[in-house]
């Protein structure tokens, strides 16, 4: 028998016990000692209770001739019927039991012939509707006359929530017979109770091989398998994957998810859980991977071929402008030095190209690193005055500065990075003013921090302007302004782009605009740190003629494995005025040092067998080298090598020049180095 049922059977047989210990019991002892008052007493306590009583009640007759007619019925019979005392007392239970329920007759004769019953049924009303109730009967023998009374409960309450859950559980049911994924729930031994039909459809076992797969394959790998007994505080729902065998012998991969079922005091009761399979997705989600795994060593393989074509079209390049300024130290006249200074510009401009592709290269793979180290703004922007001065007409156009006053000299930041910010945007500003002026203004911003300081800078021109509609897309990769728009400058549009993300990288923004000169502004701010030292007074000497004869002739060691660079780095030296002698590797050089003196060492980076940092490193730390231990080094290598100036000082290198080798500044080195010996 069913719990509910079984619970509805205690409940009527406890208001059984209890009307007889309020009925019975006390009416037997009246009759026996014959007490009038208290047989009295005991009517008007029936009464009111039979009338209070929350459940309507019917006393019947047994005996009546008219076929059990009720004797006696309380006010809840009344109003739950809508019938009046005096209409219900004419009538017999077969007169209010539902004629439409098909045991109406044995209902009805129920009252009479059985004893202690409970029953459901339904009750006609007045108004013709129908009352659910729980009917228990108890017969009594009251001053030795039989009868029964009714006690009918009103179940419409419990009727409903039954039909509520009748339908919830059929739409359970529609929904786990119809859902694609498969629904199942285990006792408290993880024993599976049910699996929905789509097990089949998912594995395409038999339905009822359901319960021993999903343990075998699903639960088993579960978290709740070697948990403790369930604790209340076990985190769920639980999600896990597996990957279970179909019946035709494929892989399948599911997701599933389960929670605990608890039943009343919190015990544990099972557990109910959706598994769905994931198959496609995993298959996609490996697909994913091996593309972004072939994603990455295409990335890598482009960065290796850009470093490796960095160098091969650098070296010619370096030869190129290399001999070039050897050439205009010699005899030229003005037609041929109009050419020189061409060729020379042009191939500046086409290294300028390829450094920003690398640039470039190395902010989209993530790989732009920042130097941070002490420097002057001051010093930058007046060097970088001076070098643009040189290639513009001053009567045309005029270059000016302005550096408020809070602004520190010395900053840490990373000097050849903020140079390269303002030598684009200052070049930029040239390229398209052709007169007036370009005026650079950097001032200071409040920050939060002390040690902290953020510059607010802008470069202003009176050039051609830039269209409002495309300020913003020319910070965007390989972005020009329109050839119909402007026909006459050229360039590889990374610039712009790369000076963009080298400002967020200190933290800062930038913006572009048209000014009420007509001409443009870019206006953006840095993040920088105080710096810790005073300025020290540079002491300023009368210019020395790079060409004249040094007041000492020194003699380097160049070690280059590139023919022509050997050739162009000999030629220059000697333009200078000192001797060379040439090494091809490391190995060649260490040789030349145990042999001969020399007073400084020109080191390539990249060269075969051993490279210029192993190289540096024998001679600054291997005893056998000790007597040059102290010998300046100075490093050349490509500029678009990130990190090449710190790994070559951190090998023990004194100095560093980018090739192509400038002539003045490898004489300004050389003087340098050489004086500090």
């Amino acid at each position: 028998m069913p719990t509910a049922i079984k619970e509805q059977l205690r409940q009527a047989r406890q208001r059984i016990a209890v009307l007889e210990a309020m009925l019975i019991e006390p009416a037997a002892g009246i009759e026996k000692t014959g007490n009038k008052e208290s047989l009295e007493e005991s009517r008007n306590r029936y009464r009111k209770l039979f009338n209070y009583a929350s459940d309507a009640m019917f006393v019947i007759d047994p005996a009546d001739t008219n076929g059990g007619c009720f004797t006696d019925v309380n006010n809840v019979a009344c109003k739950r019927l809508g019938y009046s005392r005096e209409e219900l007392l004419q009538m017999a239970p077969a007169d209010i039991i539902d004629g439409s329920d098909p045991h109406h007759h044995r209902l009805a004769g129920q009252l009479i012939a059985e004893g202690n019953s409970t029953f459901t049924t339904s009750l006609r009303q007045k108004e013709g509707n129908t009352l659910p109730v729980e009917v228990s009967t108890l017969q009594l023998s009251i001053a030795g006359k039989e009868c029964f009374i009714a006690i009918a409960r009103d179940i419409t309450e419990r009727r409903r929530t039954e039909q509520a859950l009748r339908q919830s559980e059929n739409l359970y049911r529609l929904l786990a017979d119809n859902v694609h994924d498969v629904i199942w729930t285990t006792d408290e031994n993880l024993n599976p109770q049910y699996v929905s039909p789509s097990f089949a459809q998912l594995t395409g076992y038999r339905q009822q091989n359901g319960p021993s797969i999903i343990y075998s394959e699903i639960i088993t790998s579960s978290p709740f398998v070697g948990d403790s007994r369930f604790e209340r505080n076990t985190r769920l729902p639980q999600h896990w994957e597996s990957e279970i065998n179909a019946a035709d012998g494929k892989r399948i991969w599911v997701e599933s998810i389960a929670s605990l079922l608890p039943e009343s005091g919190d015990r544990f009761a099972g557990i109910i859980g959706v598994t769905r399979d994931i198959t496609s997705r995993k298959k996609i989600m490996l697909e994913l991977e091996a593309a972004k795994e072939q994603a990455f060593a295409a990335n890598r393989a482009k960065s290796e071929f850009l470093a490796k074509m960095s160098h091969e079209v650098r070296t010619p390049m370096n030869g190129v402008l290399g001999m070039l300024q050897l050439l205009k130290l010699t005899e030229l006249s003005d037609e041929q030095l109009t050419y020189v200074e061409t060729a020379m510009v042009s191939g500046k401009s086409l290294l300028t190209i390829i450094n920003d592709i690398l640039d470039y290269s190395k902010i989209e793979a993530g790989k732009l690193q920042l130097t941070p180290e002490e420097f002057s703004l001051r010093a930058i922007i007046s060097t970088l005055i001076k070098t643009f001065g040189t290639s513009t007409n001053p009567l045309k156009l005029q270059l000016k500065a302005h550096i408020a006053e809070d602004v520190p000299d010395l900053l840490v930041a990373d000097p050849v990075r903020i140079r390269q910010i303002f030598s684009n945007l200052i070049g930029n500003a040239i390229k398209f003013t052709e007169q007036g002026e370009i005026c650079i203004d950097i001032g200071r911003l409040s920050h939060p921090d002390p040690a902290q300081i953020r510059l607010a800078c802008s470069i202003t021109d009176t050039g051609i302007g830039v269209p409002e509609d495309i300020g913003d897309e020319l910070f965007e990769p390989f972005s020009q302004i329109e050839p119909g728009r402007q026909l006459s400058f050229k360039g590889a549009g990374l610039g712009l782009s790369i000076v963009k993300q080298l400002v967020i990288e200190m933290n800062g923004a930038i913006q572009l605009g048209r000014n009420s000169q007509g001409g443009t502004t870019v206006s953006f701010t840095l993040e920088v740190c105080a710096g810790r030292q005073e300025p020290r007074a540079v002491p300023v000497a009368a210019p020395t003629p790079l060409l004249t004869s040094p007041s000492r002739r020194l003699t380097a060691l160049v070690v280059e494995d590139e023919r022509i660079n050997q050739q162009i780095l000999q030629a220059i030296l000697t333009k200078l005025g000192h001797r060379a002698a040439i090494a091809a590797n490391g190995h060649v050089a260490l040789d030349f040092l145990r042999r001969e003196r020399f007073d400084v060492v020109l080191m390539d980076v990249q060269m075969p067998e051993l490279d210029g940092l192993e190289t540096a490193e024998i001679i600054r730390k291997s005893l056998d080298y000790r007597h040059v231990r102290n010998i300046p080094i100075i490093a050349l290598t490509a500029y678009a090598m990130t990190g090449d100036r710190e790994r070559c000082l951190a090998a023990g290198m004194n100095g560093y020049l980018a090739k192509p080798v400038d002539l003045k500044a490898l004489a300004r080195l050389l003087q340098k180095l050489t004086g500090e010996i």
